[in-house]
């Protein structure tokens, strides 16, 4: 009679245990694809650049960009050049915004020493008065990245809401 309280009180210990590695590990990232070794590489420097994001980080931010990098943020109505390219993160620093994320890596492939990386992303600014944007809102990306002197560099960008899209073929 003794035994079904211990398995019980087990069986708690074990969901506290488990509740608090969840909230030590990391959670930024949902594996969606499985990647090799070359392609691990890529997808941590892609991980980076949501860590110097997220920190503020507005130089470390900028050296992972090629000088003639071109992408099409999701704030914009046309593709951008490096100009201007870090006033997000600079936002961000200065404003003492939080924010979160999760990524889930969608395909990594490799084509000598430029890599395209297609990945969803959710990332949720909380504001200092305690209001918060961006939960549940997931978005598309595209980076391509170019390996130069040993370091990958970001050459061109894709963001795009991730919402079903209707078929223009009939």
């Amino acid at each position: 009679m003794n035994r079904i309280p211990d398995l019980h009180r087990s069986y708690t210990m074990s969901r506290i245990v488990l509740l608090v590695l969840l909230s030590v590990l990391p959670l930024h990232v949902v594996n969606a694809v499985e990647l090799d070794a070359d392609q691990t590489k890529v997808w941590q420097v892609e991980e980076l650049y949501w860590k110097v994001v997220a920190a503020g980080d507005v130089d470390g931010y900028s050296a992972l960009f090629h000088e003639d990098f071109i992408g099409w943020p999701c704030t914009s109505d046309t593709p951008k050049g490096t100009q201007n390219a870090s006033a997000w993160v600079k936002e961000i620093r200065d404003n003492k915004w939080t924010l979160n994320y999760t990524l889930r890596p969608e395909a990594v492939q490799l084509f000598d020493d430029v890599a395209v990386v297609h990945y969803a992303a959710e990332y949720v600014f909380d504001y200092r008065n305690g209001t918060r944007r961006g939960e549940g809102d997931w978005r598309k990306f595209t980076h391509t990245w170019l390996k130069k002197d040993g370091r990958w560099l970001l050459i061109g960008g894709m963001c795009a809401d991730q919402k079903p899209v209707r078929s223009l073929l009939k």
